[in-house]
């Protein structure tokens, strides 16, 4: 704007009369003209309080309930601030995981051999929790993290905890409350398959990406599942039975010391 602003078109600006381009040229011109910018009234005690507010956003940042929860638990401010950003796509993955345990659990209670449905499951659950908790694509503030001092091993594993916890929590609860699960050693059958399938999801994320790794892992799992209930010699059941705990036991150790390993030459 190569002329300056005449009462009545200020007067038009400050009431919010004048078209978008007149109004778009107004805010360029007063942005380095003085004279045409006190023109225009200003509202000081908005501006006081606007200033005020701005500042006790910035200097004061109010947590939220899962930052305070966290903090309240004794982790330090840091890592508790960093845990509560989880991804947007972590939390639809927490809906969807009381969504589909619910059906299992209806499943198991309404229909033959149902808790097949829980068996196929619960490993999954935590391994779909830890694809979408860390990495580029899945993490909007991936790149701002990346380049913190949390950024990395200990993210990753910080992210994988936070995801392991709920998850491991849903899944113990819905299996307490399966037809056949009489005693807690009974109901927690799924939990090594589906710490194993977490821990060799980490050690694959060395090479590929963890989404990628934990997607293959659940396919692999689904498919295992699949090929035993259409044998004649084999049944689903058989990969939770006590027989096959200490193979995913010795499994899960064997992963856990590649992953410490990992660690310590990082």
């Amino acid at each position: 704007m190569s002329w300056h602003l005449t009462p009545a078109q200020a007067h038009e600006y400050a009431h919010h009369r004048a078209d978008e381009v007149t109004a778009m040229s107004v805010e360029a011109h007063i942005t380095h003209c003085a004279p045409c910018r006190d023109l225009l009234p200003a509202d000081e005690d908005w501006l006081a309080r606007s200033w005020e507010e701005l500042r006790d956003v910035v200097d004061r940042p109010r947590r939220g309930p899962v930052e305070a929860l966290l903090a309240s638990l004794g982790m330090r401010e840091g890592t508790a601030k960093l845990l509560a950003a989880t991804p947007a796509l972590y939390r639809s993955w927490l809906l969807a995981t009381v969504a589909v345990l619910a059906a299992a659990l209806l499943a198991a209670h309404h229909l033959p051999r149902g808790s097949l449905m829980f068996v196929f499951v619960a490993p999954v659950v935590p391994l779909a929790g830890v694809a979408l908790a860390y990495g580029r694509g899945v993490d909007p503030a991936h790149s701002l993290t990346s380049v913190t001092p949390l950024a990395g091993q200990r993210l990753l594993f910080l992210r994988t905890c936070a995801v392991l916890v709920p998850a491991l929590t849903l899944c113990m609860s819905v299996s307490l409350l399966l037809p056949s699960a009489h005693t807690p050693g009974r109901a927690a059958f799924w939990l090594l398959p589906a710490l194993t399938l977490v821990a060799g999801s980490l050690v694959l994320s060395r090479w590929i990406h963890l989404s990628a790794a934990s997607a293959a892992l659940g396919v692999l799992w689904l498919v295992a599942l699949s090929v035993m209930a259409v044998s004649e010699h084999a049944a689903p059941i058989q990969l939770l039975l006590p027989q096959a705990q200490v193979w995913w036991a010795g499994a899960l150790v064997a992963l856990l010391g590649a992953i410490l390993l990992r660690v310590r030459t990082a």
